[in-house]
């Protein structure tokens, strides 16, 4: 398959180029490239690129290593919290028959597992629906590991406690004692989840928002988001797609996340101007990160 490759607007921004790669080492990587020059061509003015590249800098950037690293420190929190294996399952939070990253980043954990007496691979549940039936066979399970590998405005763990919750006394099931983890979160996402459900969370790496939550000066924010809404907008005119200004405008429900996983698929709570792709038209987008 063909890689549709941008061209540089101008001499200038070959240089650019180099000069944003030293100031942020991540973006040497090949992978970033041509995102890069999309985003040059697109925002050519001043402002923008002003913008463009303190975000840019600010993006909490992991890979693959660092991210499997982070694990290590959530099988760590396990042990700390001295739950038995034998009692214990650990349940990505992933819709069933879809591809997800809680199933990806959950297969990792079997490194560390194997490290430890009495884990055995069937306490590591793909859906909250496959958790639920080993429990209506197993009766023994006093504790339970509901994992994700980011959590973005808490919604979705919100909703997957109440399912697995809901789902077990539908069927009759005592109620374990629910731990939540996740490898990566927005803080007020995460904050949300605690302050919604009463449970702690365990998550090693927490992203504030890359305005609202890193800048002192409200003048300066105001003026930092209008900027980038219309960034958005111009983005919006030029490959005919909404998405860019609706509900998705500064990240899904303005979350201004900065943050990337290399090789991963972006999470939309990201500024869209570096992930979002228009669909069902012929202008193709090459963006920084990318997501299905």
């Amino acid at each position: 398959m063909e890689i549709f490759q941008p061209k540089s607007k101008s001499k200038e921004d070959f240089y650019n180029i180099e000069k944003y790669k030293k100031q942020t080492s991540w973006l040497d990587d090949e992978c970033y490239e041509n995102g890069l020059q999309t985003l040059l061509n697109e925002f050519p003015d001043k402002d923008e690129r002003e913008l463009l590249f303190e975000l840019i800098n600010k993006v909490v950037h992991q890979r693959i290593s660092d991210r499997i690293q982070t694990i290590s420190t959530l099988v760590k929190k396990i042990e700390d919290l001295k739950i038995s294996p034998n009692n214990t399952l650990i349940i990505a939070t992933a819709k069933k028959g879809e591809s997800d990253g809680s199933q990806a980043w959950l297969y990792f954990f079997k490194f560390y597992l194997a490290q430890h007496n009495g884990w055995k691979e069937r306490q590591l549940k793909s859906t909250i629906c496959s958790g639920v039936e080993h429990m209506k066979s197993d009766r023994r399970i006093t504790d339970v590991v509901i994992f994700d590998d980011f959590i973005g405005t808490g919604s979705t763990m919100i909703n997957k406690v109440k399912e697995f919750v809901q789902n077990l006394k539908k069927e009759g099931i005592k109620i374990p004692k629910i731990h939540i983890f996740s490898l990566a979160g927005m803080s007020f996402g995460v904050d949300k989840v605690q302050s919604k459900i009463k449970i702690n969370v365990e998550c090693p790496v927490l992203i504030k928002k890359g305005i609202t939550e890193q800048l002192t000066c409200q003048v300066q924010i105001n003026k930092q988001k209008s900027l980038m809404r219309s960034m958005e907008k111009k983005l919006e005119k030029k490959y005919n797609h909404k998405p860019f200004t609706g509900k998705y405008s500064l990240g899904y429900e303005g979350s201004e996340a900065l943050f990337q996983v290399q090789f991963s698929n972006c999470a939309n709570n990201v500024f869209p101007i570096f992930w979002m792709k228009p669909k069902g038209n012929q202008r193709f987008r090459n963006t920084l990160f990318h997501r299905l």
